[in-house]
């Protein structure tokens, strides 16, 4: 957890979701080209991402744009393809494959088809996920 982050529930509380019954909200700026179920606890987070083809992350406007965050990611592609390039490397993902960033490292992304994958940051990121935490 950054020192900005304020939980709004209780350290070491469980987070119990029926997965299934969760409806997805979109991720800030991005609308519904990008929606998320969430699933937070206190260091950790995991979302289901749906994120619609030719989707730029971090910047729609600029593609050639690199994010860069202190928390480590690993991306699980369930279908669909994303393009990522990590400091000065490409990796094309389809079904199947993962993807571990550091944190640290300047990284972007493209979903080439619509893409369905699983996102898992540590510690928990400060974007906006819609979720409602059990108190």
């Amino acid at each position: 957890m950054t020192a900005e982050h304020t939980p709004v529930h209780e350290v070491g509380r469980p987070q119990h979701r029926i997965w299934n019954e969760m409806e997805p909200t979109p991720l800030g700026d991005f609308g519904d080209r990008i929606m998320i179920k969430a699933l937070t606890v206190d260091k950790a987070q995991v979302l289901q991402v749906e994120i619609a083809a030719g989707t730029v992350i971090p910047n729609p406007a600029d593609p050639s744009e690199q994010e860069v965050h202190l928390m480590e990611q690993i991306d699980v592609v369930l279908s669909g393809r994303m393009k990522y390039v990590v400091g000065k490397e490409e990796f094309v993902l389809g079904a199947g494959e993962a993807l571990g960033i550091p944190g640290g490292v300047p990284h972007s992304a493209v979903a080439l088809e619509h893409t369905t994958m699983f996102e898992v940051f540590t510690p928990v990121p400060q974007f906006p996920t819609g979720e409602v935490r059990t108190p």
